[in-house]
């Protein structure tokens, strides 16, 4: 055997071994997203709405009392800027309660008694915000597919320029 086909051969295996390597090993790397902050409570009455506001009138999360008087909502970070004050309001009244945002946090038990603010009255609560992944990238597991497909071209390119050269001497 020449030369000039042992150095081809070895071009190829390693080539291939990238190729292998690539397709074994690859994966894309996805951000965890930020924990939500728990915000739960008793005493209420089954079917109120308990919504969490930042600001003067941004829906962040929202809850419906269950059957026994209980609420929990989590709060996503996306809503919220950690140290940012959130309020409560009762089936769209303001109360006297008030967090403020850390991530991954909640509420120590007993939870959140909420209480109605003096001179409160009923008002429409605004929609929730809408939340999502938009403006992320790299959340696709396409990523992987194309560095796969690039690297097994480029093998592909490889051995027939190896072949062509051995063809010729």
């Amino acid at each position: 055997m020449s030369l000039t086909r042992r150095f081809s051969a070895a071009g190829l295996s390693a080539v291939m071994m990238t190729v292998i390597a690539g397709a074994l090993f690859a994966s894309s790397a996805l951000a965890q997203p930020a924990l939500p902050f728990k915000a739960y409570g008793s005493g209420l009455r089954t079917g109120q709405v308990v919504a969490a506001l930042k600001g003067t009138a941004t829906e962040v999360a929202r809850a419906t009392v269950d059957g026994n008087g209980n609420w929990s909502m989590d709060i996503p970070a996306a809503n919220a800027n950690p140290g940012e004050i959130v309020r409560f309001t009762l089936d769209g009244a303001p109360t006297n309660q008030t967090i403020t945002f850390q991530n991954g946090l909640f509420v120590p038990p007993p939870g959140l008694a909420l209480t109605l603010a003096s001179g409160a009255a009923a008002t429409p609560v605004p929609a929730p915000a809408k939340t999502g992944n938009a403006g992320l990238l790299g959340q696709s597991s396409n990523t992987n597919a194309g560095i796969i497909l690039a690297l097994g071209v480029t093998a592909l390119v490889l051995a027939a320029g190896a072949r062509a050269v051995t063809r010729k001497q």
